[in-house]
């Protein structure tokens, strides 16, 4: 609790000692119900609290917990670890309770948003055919150090109860590549405008599964969330509710209660500096440069006879080559967004600085190139200024809080001062950050409620074109025009969808980002997968557009496939 003796002598003078520790009991007593359970750390020695809107105290780690929705995530796991080629679950409509959680009926759900979504239905193990032979064997195999649980097929239960230590030791066993996969999906979770509690308060740096169940006696639903922060750091949530209540309810109490450790970058980007200014010469520590990495305290003196000095470590690189020396930086993607504040705004106040930690990465993503893997942009007034030196702290923490983010229908314009529609102001930002709004309030208010979505989920915006798969499709439109003429709500889609390389899980199509995901159009089926994507595009407004049977009829006689 936060109320301690002190402060209640200060608030309530001459009360009594007895009149006091009423005052606690019954503040304790009416919190009771109201508060969640936290564990998160390392199995061995995890931190627990228990949370409420007036504070938090060290309580022991609860002994016990069902395992809720949270069996899902391990099926999943398997799924990508064993790089499985299970099939999509379809909804027939039989199960209307379990298929609410999965697809409408005569739609088809895929792995990903299977998780998300919480489809027990997709993760069943007799639909795909695991046994419990090759699950022992998988676990063993591929986490010895896993609770024995988890090796037990048909442990594998929302009513099964296992101890909280060994289900937080059962996360930490999941290695990074699943983990990573298992994040990817779990964005969504978190991204739904009815979780938007939890991302306001926690930034975008937890990935969490949601379970919900019910107590022993089945008097009382509790739930909460299992997963991870951005570190690998296995969490666990419980409160009275189900799991999107008891979310909503603990959001604002959770805010300063779990570390906040830097998420490992997954994405880097390539900044060419000084694009407009050309550099007559660089010093490194008061003598002419050598080409190569950079490390020590640089000068760049450019042409125009100004000079800029600023710190480097090996993660800038001097090209002497050509009639001007160049230099170039390449940088984990939060690093990148933490320049960009430091370079055109500042750390402080916290939510003007997560607020256009946002813009700055929607910015690149909307408009970078991309090739060697990573991001490239100019470091230019005209793109966004990107600081040379390293940022500070403040600055790479309003980076990290929401690693990964971008705004869902903005492509992240904003300025120093100047206002016009769908761009952030810096300086509005701060009286609104002064007068108390959250960045996420900032952001809508500059931009129109636009929403958020991820890096490599709905706007994938490191799409890599498939440019053989991309000519395929455009040499076929005009003969599938004609054989598609007489359908109603036909259309020919203008532009045609870009054709991205898809990575994992199963092909797709973006409507609204006009992209298809897919692998290729080098054997039949991979061509086949990119005409049923193009039909999601073609026949959005057919009165069958959504069923994906009639879609892969279609799909296949336009290819005069049986």
């Amino acid at each position: 609790m936060s109320l301690r003796w002190p402060a209640l002598r200060a608030r309530y003078g001459a009360l009594s000692g007895a009149v006091v520790a009423l005052f606690l009991a019954c503040a304790g007593t009416a919190e009771a119900g109201r508060s969640v359970e936290l564990v998160f750390g390392e199995p061995e020695a995890a931190t627990a609290r228990r949370i409420s809107a007036v504070g938090s105290e060290d309580i022991p780690v609860p002994a016990s917990t069902p395992l809720g929705s949270v069996w899902k995530l391990f099926v999943y796991t398997y799924l990508n670890a064993t790089n499985a080629q299970e099939p999509e679950y379809r909804c027939t409509g039989r199960d209307v309770a379990e298929e609410a959680y999965c697809c409408a009926p005569g739609e088809r759900i895929g792995r990903d948003a299977a998780l998300a979504k919480s489809c027990g239905l997709y993760f069943a193990p007799q639909r795909l055919g695991i046994s419990p032979g090759e699950w022992h064997d998988f676990w063993q195999h591929a986490a010895p150090q896993a609770p024995d649980w988890l090796g037990e097929l048909n442990k594998l239960q929302p009513a099964t109860e296992v101890t909280v230590v060994s289900l937080l030791a059962a996360l930490r066993a999941i290695g990074d590549e699943p983990r990573q996969a298992a994040w990817r999906a779990l964005q969504r979770v978190t991204l739904e405008p009815r979780a938007r509690p939890f991302l306001s308060h926690l930034g975008n740096a937890v990935h969490v599964k949601t379970w919900s169940w019910h107590t022993p006696a089945k008097e009382k639903r509790i739930g909460g969330f299992a997963g991870w922060l951005a570190d690998g750091t296995p969490v666990w949530l419980r409160g009275e509710g189900t799991s999107l209540q008891v979310m909503a309810k603990a959001a604002p109490w959770l805010a300063g209660q779990l570390p906040r450790r830097g998420a490992p970058e997954t994405a880097c980007v390539t900044v060419r500096f000084f694009t407009r200014y050309p550099l007559a010469e660089v010093q490194l520590d008061g003598r002419p440069a050598d080409a190569g990495p950079l490390r020590g305290k640089v000068e760049a003196r450019f042409v125009n006879g100004q000079r800029l000095s600023f710190p480097v470590d090996g993660d800038i690189v001097l090209n002497r080559e050509g009639k001007h020396p160049r230099l170039t930086g390449r940088f984990g993607l939060n690093d990148y967004v933490a320049r960009v504040v430091q370079r055109e705004a500042a750390g402080d106040p916290p939510a003007a600085a997560r607020a256009l930690a946002v813009a700055a990465r929607t910015y690149l993503v909307r408009n970078a190139g991309f090739g060697g893997g990573c991001y490239e942009i100019d470091d230019d007034s005209r793109a966004q200024r990107v600081s040379p030196a390293p940022p500070a702290r403040a600055a790479l923490a309003a980076a990290e809080w929401s690693d990964g983010l971008i705004l869902a229908g903005a492509d992240g314009q904003y300025h120093s001062h100047k206002a016009v529609p769908n761009r952030l102001v810096w300086q509005t930002a701060v009286t609104q950050a002064r007068d108390g709004r959250r960045w996420d309030e900032i952001l809508d208010l500059a931009y129109g409620n636009t929403g958020f979505t991820a890096i490599g989920e709905d706007d994938a915006a490191e799409c890599q074109p498939l440019a053989a798969a991309e000519a395929w499709l455009a040499g076929r439109q005009p003969v599938w025009k004609k054989r598609l003429a007489g359908l109603p709500g036909f259309e020919v889609p203008s532009p045609l969808p870009r054709i991205c390389r898809l990575d994992h899980g199963n092909p797709y199509a973006d409507i609204e980002r006009g992209r298809i995901y897919a692998t290729g159009v080098g054997s039949a089926n991979e061509r086949l997968t990119v005409a049923h994507e193009y039909l999601h595009f073609a026949l959005a407004f057919h009165p069958q557009g959504r069923d994906e049977d009639f879609v892969e009829r279609t799909a296949r006689r336009l290819l005069d496939m049986p």
